[in-house]
């Protein structure tokens, strides 16, 4: 792929055991007087706005380790953790968010291919299966190939991270 990847998502865990959130960070913290660890949280969220539409983004949050459960297919390898001598790391960072559907999604990369002798462009997403539902079910990430045209950015979202993967056939 030219050295070219697309963004990664961070791992997922259950906040509180029911809810479904990214892990960031892990810093050093002092809990209840003892020394401890805290987790950063990318938490998803959906509220409704004034003109009654729904509006999903992500609440960042520090939670105690005791709060934060890991999932077994997770890999929490990538996720920094400070090194001795230090209390806090900088966080992964978020892919931006898009509506595919009416549903949110996060952009990992675009991707141009030929369709009848024209160059379109596709949206690589990752989808999250519950989105903020907090239930307890395991959250899963759906990997999808989209076009790009079924994609909605949205106005607050940074997209310039996001790259421009080559043709599959190398064009």
């Amino acid at each position: 792929m030219d050295g070219v990847e697309p963004l990664r998502m961070p791992p997922l865990v259950l906040y509180m055991d029911k809810t479904p959130a990214f892990l960031l960070a892990w810093r050093r913290a002092t809990l209840d007087g003892r020394p401890g660890w805290e987790a950063r949280l990318a938490v998803p969220q959906t509220i409704v706005d004034v003109r009654g539409e729904q509006v999903h983004g992500l609440a960042s949050k520090w939670a105690p380790t005791e709060l934060v459960r890991s999932l077994p297919t997770a890999d929490y390898g990538m996720v920094p953790r400070p090194p001795q001598g230090q209390d806090e790391v900088t966080p992964l960072r978020m892919p931006p968010l898009v509506l595919w559907d009416s549903a949110p999604a996060f952009l990992l990369a675009w991707q141009r291919h030929e369709v009848d002798g024209r160059t379109a462009w596709e949206g690589r997403i990752a989808l999250l299966r519950p989105w903020a539902r907090p239930d307890g079910a395991v959250p899963q990430l759906v990997h999808r190939n989209v076009g790009a045209g079924s994609l909605t950015r949205l106005p607050e979202a940074d997209y310039s991270a996001v790259p421009r993967l080559p043709a599959p056939d190398g064009g």
